[in-house]
């Protein structure tokens, strides 16, 4: 049920020599910075739900196994000691359930259906843990680099706050405008303990996921976030509105994909066909409950008599009419319940297509569109402020811009992104009068434009000219 979902490792933990050896693997790859493929596999090695989820499987093997036993003997003996005195009569006796050898075929069918069931449901909670951690550790990387790019956003708001007040001190600028910068840094700063508070919650579910407390919880993430693949993957297309590049999503096949591939489903079949099976047994049961057959043997007066013998429930009062309606209505539950996966399963699956469809519209509307326009923004505030056309406050606003759209990059496009940055060959140390003033007040140089989009996941092109060759590499 896991060939071909996962690569990933997975141990049920019984105490074996080989949960050392797993343990030993944990150990091995927290000792290194955490990718995501690692924590998965931390996860399914040590995540302690999981291995109880393991028992359930153990609990279903153990069923089959029983399932395939026969009833034991029930041996018996009796000794009658006549009142008036003399030798006693002895008796002794066996006995054996006959109806178990006619069900045991239909008790084993049973159980294996159980026991395929359980196996579904340990596979897809493998499965679901596996992705949860996936998306965990992305959602920790994330937040990691937001929490940077706050910071970035409360320096750069602090030397708005600071050259705003050095205007007002000159007599050049309002006080409202001193007010307005004020407030926009004191939002940032609270914006950077949301930022810190995010990182925190979701490195701690991740840590939870791994199985991971006290010191072995101080995870080193890897790097940046990797970028965006190049290709949608499966079920998507590339297409244009308007003029613009879009994707259309094959919502369809999506659904039939889901439900082929669902173990929630298969679960699901498994248990009607468990239930079916016990409702007849239970069928047959109401008839003949119970039939014992055996012998026994008496010794009367220094003679033994031995002789056959049988034991029959007769069904005069409890016909197993109550048993044959809760395994009918068990039947009929199990069916219902089947139909409400699927709904969920195609509500679902139809659910997630369309919001990757509507992200990845919105990601390379910002990819072909918002981003260009900013980063233009931004070049000509440069220039007019270079020539005293405009102040540090409309230079300050077009540069939050373009942080903005490098965090909105880093969380939503699925396509890769290409960037230059002009100002990487100026000589270190020169200032270009106002221009220059601002940018280091700013606190973000070319190089900290760079390493912006770099961990947005954006490639740098080196020179404008360049921007052919590193598309076509990044596209092939």
């Amino acid at each position: 049920t896991l060939a071909g979902r996962t690569d990933a490792r997975v141990i049920w933990a019984t105490g074996a020599a080989e949960d050392a050896a797993a343990r030993a693997a944990v150990d091995s790859l927290l000792a290194d910075s955490l990718t995501a493929d690692a924590a998965v596999q931390i996860a399914l090695l040590n995540n302690r739900r999981l291995q109880a989820t393991f028992e359930d499987l153990g609990l279903a093997q153990a069923d089959l196994v029983q399932a395939g036993l026969l009833s034991n003997p029930v041996f018996g003996g009796r000794s009658l000691w006549p009142t008036e005195g003399g030798p006693p009569t002895l008796g002794v006796n066996v006995a054996l359930e006959f109806l178990d050898v006619l069900y045991l075929p239909l008790r084993k069918r049973i159980a294996r259906s159980a026991y395929a069931a359980a196996r579904y449901r340990v596979a897809g909670a493998v499965l679901d843990l596996a992705a949860e951690t996936r998306m965990a550790v992305v959602r920790a990387q994330a937040d990691a680099a937001r929490l940077a790019m706050q910071r970035r956003i409360v320096r750069n708001a602090r030397a708005g706050y600071t050259a705003s007040a050095l205007l007002r001190e000159a007599g050049n600028v309002p006080a409202v405008d001193v007010l307005a910068e004020q407030a926009l840094y004191e939002q940032a700063r609270l914006d950077e303990l949301t930022a810190e508070g995010a990182m925190v919650e979701s490195r701690e579910a991740l840590a939870r996921l791994l199985g991971l407390s006290g010191p072995d919880a101080d995870l080193v993430l890897a790097g940046p976030l990797p970028p965006v693949p190049a290709e949608g993957g499966l079920f998507v297309r590339a297409a244009e509105a308007d003029g613009v590049p879009t994707a259309v999503v094959d919502l369809a096949a999506i659904e039939r994909a889901a439900v082929e591939a669902s173990l929630e489903l298969a679960a699901a079949r498994a248990d009607i066909e468990t239930a079916a099976q016990r409702a007849g047994l239970a069928d047959i049961e109401g008839l003949v409950p119970e039939v014992e057959i055996g012998g026994e043997a008496e010794r009367d007066d220094g003679d033994w008599k031995a002789g056959p013998e049988v034991g029959l429930v007769l069904p005069l009062f409890d016909q197993g009419q109550a048993r044959s309606a809760a395994a009918r209505g068990a039947v009929r539950r199990a069916q219902a319940l089947y139909y409400a996966t699927a709904v969920d399963v195609r509500s679902a699956a139809r659910t997630l297509g369309q919001r990757l469809a509507t992200t990845r519209r919105a990601a390379l509307h910002y990819q072909t569109t918002v981003l260009p326009l900013r980063a233009a923004l931004v070049q000509q505030t440069l220039l007019q402020y270079n020539a005293m056309q405009t102040g540090v406050f409309g230079l300050l606003d077009a540069q939050r811009q373009e942080a903005e759209a490098a965090a909105y990059i880093r969380d939503h496009m699925t396509k890769p992104v290409a960037a230059y940055i002009a100002g990487l060959s100026a000589p270190k140390g020169r200032r270009m009068v106002h221009a220059g003033a601002i940018v280091s007040a700013f606190g973000e140089s070319a190089q900290e434009k760079v390493e912006i989009l770099g961990d947005a996941g954006v490639t740098i092109v080196p020179t404008p000219s360049s921007f052919g060759e590193v598309v076509a590499k990044m596209v092939t």
